[in-house]
């Protein structure tokens, strides 16, 4: 005996034509350090003359001020706000602010900064000054 079969029917594939999309074209956004107006300050040379100059309150920081290009760098001051028992103990505090400093490596091509834990166990207070790319506010990509 020999079973009976049925001939299948093939399913018939019915291919709907999508319209072609449009190519989107990426268009890389620049940050806001990279957006800003080219300056012929370089920060290498200003930290690297500030550093070695002899006097750096006096004459130094004279010096360097008429090198800054204020159209497009800018100091800003750094004041750390407390959180808990924060400050309270000064090897854990400079710990902090080391810690800080080490994680803002990749902002050293725009920024030169300087920061000093000040006061005494158990109210030390972190303050620092920084010279930032940006005339009036503190890029994003900082």
């Amino acid at each position: 005996m020999k079973p009976v079969l049925l001939e299948e029917k093939k399913a018939v594939k019915v291919v709907a034509q999508v319209a072609a999309k449009p190519k989107e074209v990426a268009v890389k956004v620049k940050d806001n350090v990279e957006s800003l107006p080219p300056t012929n300050f370089v920060i290498y040379d200003y930290k690297t003359f500030l550093v070695n100059h002899p006097d750096k309150g006096g004459v130094g920081m004279d010096e360097s001020y008429k090198q800054i290009d204020w159209e497009g760098w800018s100091y800003w001051f750094f004041h750390y706000e407390k959180f808990g028992k924060e400050g309270q103990v000064l090897f854990s505090t400079n710990n902090l602010v080391t810690g800080f400093l080490s994680r803002a490596e990749h902002t050293s091509k725009y920024t030169f900064a300087r920061h000093g834990v000040f006061g005494e166990e158990p109210n030390l207070e972190v303050m620092g000054v920084w010279l930032c790319r940006g005339p009036k506010e503190i890029p994003d990509g900082l």
